[in-house]
């Protein structure tokens, strides 16, 4: 069996199933969301305030301000963006998900799991496995 064969296999067999819920755990980001409106405050606040300073010095506030913000805040902004995929993304697009769990949920669990950059790394890796014929059980 070609391999076109087997994604046509999959796409028809498929067609049946997209229609199924599409279930994922819950999960808040409250506290990431506060977090991220707590810098953003203060980043505004720094830009409002700081222009009493000599510009080099406003410079350098902002940039060490803004570098903080990311430094701290990469987890909580991959979090929210996998959020909200999760949450917004069509149902057949979630439901092609071959593997248990699905591959969204994998990158949250690794993200949360291993950091950011081992996590994202993982959750790449196995997104480009998704397709046919792999799929099953794969955890992080």
């Amino acid at each position: 069996m070609t391999d076109e064969e087997i994604i046509e296999a999959f796409r028809n067999k498929r067609k049946d199933d997209i229609k199924k819920a599409v279930i994922r755990p819950k999960f808040r980001l409250y506290k990431e969301l506060l977090q991220i409106a707590v810098f953003s405050l203060l980043i505004a606040v720094t830009a409002i305030l700081g222009s009493s300073l000599q510009a080099w010095q406003y410079t350098i506030l902002l940039t060490v301000v803004i570098l903080l913000f990311l430094i701290t805040q990469t987890k909580n902004i991959i979090l929210l963006m996998i959020f909200m995929y999760q949450r917004f993304a069509p149902k057949t697009i979630r439901a092609a998900c071959l593997f248990t769990p699905s591959c969204s949920e994998y990158m949250r669990i690794s993200v949360k799991k291993y950091g950011v950059f081992k996590g994202v790394n993982k959750g790449f890796r196995r997104l480009r496995r998704c397709r046919p014929p792999n799929g099953g059980l794969d955890e992080p």
